[in-house]
């Protein structure tokens, strides 16, 4: 899986104590791996359809050119068309008929082994003045998926509006949407293979969205606040 590395600076109003700090970066790291490895999921399942399909349609296309060759016999018993018929719905079956369990595959994955040694998320820069922040380096898209989930909960914690129980409880389905928005793309991507909804929504929890909720909570105790875009 080829990847463009980015940076993400996160304003910090405090570092911690050592077990905060500890638990932050563990939290930071775990957050990109897992939403690294789910996007490296999405695309090797792509591929592999694509594969899938070619052998398939290498095969229909070898079977109908034998199925020519053998109707123009005069003994030919059956229905040409028939034949044409079986060989299709055989290969379009085939083809669409192969999905796994999306639970059972992220069990088995490997993340010291699916994230690459270049794309490993390194600390790039720190500043350990009030307020200060964490740089980080990494793949783009987890990095971007980070940067837009602190941007937004950050704002949101902001707004006043959201004082409220109603206007809180709102809110925070306004930020599932969003968070569904930015792997959007993956989660179309999964719905053409044939994956149920609930497959797909209960992937996307274990995947994306609980480990950004672990680094949320970091904001929840102001030690970080949102991505520094400048």
């Amino acid at each position: 899986m080829e990847t463009e590395l980015t940076s993400l600076r996160i304003k910090a109003e405090r570092l911690g104590t050592i077990p905060e700090v500890t638990t932050f970066l563990t939290d930071l790291e775990t957050a990109y791996n897992s939403i690294y490895a789910f996007n490296f999921l999405v695309d090797t399942l792509e591929q592999d359809r694509h594969r899938r399909l070619r052998q398939f349609a290498e095969h229909f296309h070898r079977y109908r050119k034998y199925w020519k060759e053998f109707s123009d016999r005069k003994d030919f018993p059956f229905d040409p068309f028939m034949y044409e018929m079986f060989f299709e719905e055989y290969a379009l079956s085939r083809a669409k008929g192969f999905s796994p369990n999306l639970l059972e595959l992220q069990s088995k994955i490997d993340i010291e082994k699916v994230v690459l040694p270049s794309d490993r998320l390194v600390i790039s820069k720190v500043n350990i003045q009030s307020p200060g922040f964490w740089e980080v380096l990494g793949s783009l898209n987890p990095l971007q998926q980070i940067r837009e989930y602190l941007k937004d909960r950050h704002e949101r914690q902001k707004d006043k509006e959201f004082r409220n129980k109603q206007e809180k409880e709102k809110g925070e389905l306004d930020l599932e949407e969003q968070r569904n928005k930015i792997i959007s793309q993956r989660i179309d991507i999964l719905k053409s293979l044939g994956h149920s909804e609930t497959e797909i929504r209960q992937l996307v929890m274990v995947m994306v969205t609980q480990p950004l909720n672990r680094l949320g909570r970091h904001q929840d105790n102001n030690q970080i606040e949102g991505p520094d875009e400048q």
